[in-house]
């Protein structure tokens, strides 16, 4: 919990740092134009981090979501141009996430293979298989009424700024409230323990899995139709970008520890920066090194323990009296 709250008190002097240094070199980056597309660009972001939330939550990782959201992507723009309702597309994405994401679980929990090293295998193999399936071409020409989903409006505010509210709010019910959260959090901590409380570690785990899996569905769905078309490339290097939003809002690798509030001011934190960036002109070529630099230096700030070096120079200094 004490972590937590640095990872979250990190974050929010992140934030004023940041929005005091716009306010007097770029007044214009406060307009509600930017504020709408800074949020739109954080949705899909932080729909997939929740999910891997959860991965991280039972102790495992998961690095092949970026390749999980290409083929739900694939799904949901091959089902677009069959004429399916957009109800159809988006449950067939979903439905892809939650079987990749069995896929995964099951390989790692019953073969008990190493999740990072099960992942990025398998994360080469959903790669390999989806440029022998879309021969290596784009899918585009999706129906108007389709690109809705992801283009579309609801009083100003766009319509997938409203679904990850939504799903923030349901992942924190799910967490907060429910014997799953509660068996999450509770793995994560202590296998040994959970499993002597009568919890099903496996079970649990595959179901963190699978939690990710379906939100990474539903993300895809979302930026497949905001952008009208994909290619087999989608999402490379993507598990990082939900990694670091998972874990620079406070959630442990080593499991037990994170939230939904964390991760979601992770994600923003993230998706902004790029935003800030270009509003101060930096260079495109700088902009992934500055961005892992400001991570790095959010991810220290909680990590080292500071009630521990505050005792240690009262101590020291108790002495040298």
């Amino acid at each position: 919990m004490y972590k937590k709250r640095k990872a979250i008190k990190a974050l929010l002097i992140f934030y004023v740092i940041i929005l005091a240094i716009m306010l007097v070199k770029a007044p214009s980056f406060f307009s509600v134009d930017n504020a709408m597309d800074i949020l739109l660009n954080v949705s899909t972001t932080a729909i997939a981090a929740l999910g891997m939330l959860c991965v991280l939550l039972v102790g495992d990782i998961d690095v092949s979501v970026g390749a999980i959201l290409a083929a739900c992507c694939t799904t949901t723009g091959l089902l677009a141009k069959a004429g399916m309702p957009l109800i159809v597309v988006i449950a067939g994405s979903m439905l892809v996430g939650i079987v990749l994401g069995l896929v995964n679980g099951m390989i790692v929990t019953i073969l008990k293979l190493d999740a990072i090293v099960a992942t990025l295998g398998l994360l080469s193999i959903y790669r390999g298989l989806l440029i022998i399936i879309t021969k290596g071409s784009w899918i585009n020409g999706l129906p108007k009424n389709i690109l809705n989903l992801g283009q579309g409006r609801a009083f100003g505010i766009p319509i997938p700024v409203y679904i990850m509210i939504l799903v923030a709010v349901i992942m924190w019910f799910v967490l907060n409230r429910t014997e799953w959260g509660r068996n999450f959090y509770a793995v994560g901590s202590n296998p040994a323990s959970a499993r002597l409380s009568g919890i099903n570690v496996r079970k649990t785990r595959i179901i963190a899995f699978a939690v990710c899996g379906v939100l990474v569905g539903l993300a895809a769905s979302i930026y497949t139709t905001r952008y009208g078309g994909i290619q087999s490339n989608t999402g490379k290097g993507w598990e990082m970008t939900l990694i670091s939003s998972a874990v620079v809002g406070g959630a442990s690798t080593v499991g037990g520890e994170g939230d939904v509030s964390g991760v979601f001011l992770g994600a923003l934190l993230i998706s902004a920066l790029g935003t800030v960036l270009v509003f101060f002109g930096i260079d495109a070529l700088w902009e992934q090194a500055v961005q892992g630099l400001i991570i790095f230096v959010s991810v220290a700030s909680y990590a080292i323990d500071f009630k521990k070096l505050k005792s240690r120079f009262v101590k020291g200094g108790a002495e040298n009296d």
